[in-house]
């Protein structure tokens, strides 16, 4: 697999650049780096079998390469490392076009996430554009809408986009429900009683109180910001409903109450 990715680095280099290709180790990963751009502009389209590259940078190497069987020309050099990895339930490669005149790969060779694996080994006949799709909502990725709508369609990813995570079947079935409830959450009902319980305690309270009463109980795909946003708007709505109210019109001194019932 690695002589793939060398050898491409080596027929696909611009060599107008003078620059070298640099492997790197790592503990969990080999990141490769070649001088030139991606001439597809991105990696997806690639992974389609009907992909044809638009040309190739360096024709005749390229071509005596192939005489030599050490490269393909159909293109089919990238889908094969991603097939490989999709074998072993490994996550595809990563590549960064984000330095300009550079290309870096990183293959990795250990599991980063089991429900990816078990998804892979459950569903063999996904394609290599499927198996991309999850394998960037594993690593916190963002994917298009169009990608979000063809994947939910599978029953194997929950929640918002970009907060998509395992779904609650597959989760069952692999006996990680606990997992499931700590992404997904719980109902506003939940949350608001508890609200309720500590105002009847405690009398008085404040959004930061709420925020350390509710923290741990929030999803697990909210982060800091989306978090303090849900109770927010669960104390807003309580509000609107008539249960709690504010004993101050002084929003930076004011706490939340219980309304009283006449």
């Amino acid at each position: 697999m690695f002589r793939e990715f060398l050898n491409n680095c080596i027929s696909h280099q611009d060599y107008t650049i003078g620059g070298r290709i640099y492997v790197n180790e790592f503990e969990d990963k080999v990141k490769i780096t070649n001088p030139g751009s991606f001439l597809p502009g991105e990696i997806q389209p690639v992974l389609v079998p009907s992909y044809s590259p638009p040309y190739y940078r360096n024709q005749l190497l390229t071509q005596s390469m192939s005489s030599f069987y050490m490269i393909d020309t159909a293109s089919m050099g990238i889908r094969k490392v991603y097939k490989i990895q999709k074998e072993k339930f490994f996550p595809m490669p990563d590549y960064d076009f984000s330095r300009q005149g550079e290309v870096s790969v990183a293959v990795y060779g250990k599991v980063l996430n089991e429900n990816y694996t078990r998804i892979l080994f459950e569903n063999p006949d996904f394609d290599l554009d499927t198996v991309y799709i999850i394998d960037r909502i594993q690593k916190n990725e963002p994917i298009s809408k169009e990608d979000t709508k063809r994947i939910r369609k599978l029953g194997v990813v929950e929640g918002k986009a970009p907060n998509l995570y395992l779904s609650a079947p597959l989760s069952k079935a692999i006996d990680e429900q606990a997992q499931y409830i700590k992404n997904k959450g719980f109902d506003d009902e939940y949350y608001k009683k508890l609200i309720v319980d500590y105002l009847k305690q405690w009398k008085k309270g404040k959004k930061k109180d709420f925020m350390d009463l509710l923290l741990s109980k929030l999803p697990d795909v909210l982060d800091e910001n989306q978090k303090e946003h849900k109770v927010r708007n669960l104390l807003s709505s309580m509000k609107a409903t008539g249960i709690i109210e504010t004993d101050s019109n002084n929003n930076r001194l004011a706490n939340w109450v219980l309304v009283k019932k006449n």
